[in-house]
């Protein structure tokens, strides 16, 4: 029975210890991950600012962004002209934009060169005076996104970016029921003055 007691000792000894050394082991492709946060870090500063020269050398050959919206983007001249467009001009909507990604967890790479990520991002609009925003008024929205990432040679690079919004839950859909409930209540005030006059021009008549 000591023997016994002795061995059962040593094997959870054994087993603990195990469990030490692969809490401690570092992660063989952690280099890799710290390139990659170092990519999101670029990615955002690039967006937020609008200097995209500072993230062209880290953008694959076919890289390619599903916007918001659903438009298709091919190339960082097609994504730089859409997303200027958004700020510049008579009929742009927005002042400013900053985004905030994070991602759900480590790249799952899917070989020794190529990831995707997941993750999302509180994102805060403002927006120019029109129909419906105020001047630098605030909306904020989480959006969700997905990448895929490829090294080339040393460097990781953005291959596919991919963004989505709720469509039920968005700063746009909140602006367009605030138009209709202004819309009704305006249609009821004016209802009730017409009313008022119509009632006022009977009695006169009568």
């Amino acid at each position: 029975m000591k023997r016994m007691a002795a061995w059962l000792v040593l094997a959870v000894c054994m087993f603990v210890g195990g469990l030490a050394v692969a809490q401690t082991a570092p992660d063989p492709r952690e280099a890799d991950h710290e390139a990659l946060r170092a990519l999101m870090r670029t990615a955002t500063e690039a967006v937020n600012t609008r200097k995209f020269d500072l993230l062209a050398p880290r953008l694959h050959a076919g890289f390619t962004v599903i916007a918001v919206d659903n438009t298709k983007l091919v190339g960082i001249d097609a994504f730089r002209t859409y997303w200027n467009g958004l700020f510049d001009g008579p009929n742009a909507p927005l002042i400013a934009v900053e985004s905030k990604p994070v991602a759900d967890e480590l790249t799952l790479f899917l070989g020794e060169n190529t990831g995707v990520v997941y993750g999302t991002s509180d994102d805060t609009f403002t927006f120019r005076k029109n129909s419906v925003f105020k001047e630098g008024e605030k909306r904020s929205m989480k959006t969700r996104w997905s990448a895929t990432v490829a090294k080339d040679g040393e460097v990781w690079k953005l291959v596919n970016v991919h963004f989505s919004a709720n469509a039920f839950d968005n700063p746009m859909l909140d602006a367009a029921a605030g138009i209709v409930t202004r819309t009704a209540a305006l249609a009821g005030v004016a209802g009730l003055v017409l009313g008022l006059l119509l009632t006022g021009l009977l009695r006169r008549r009568r």
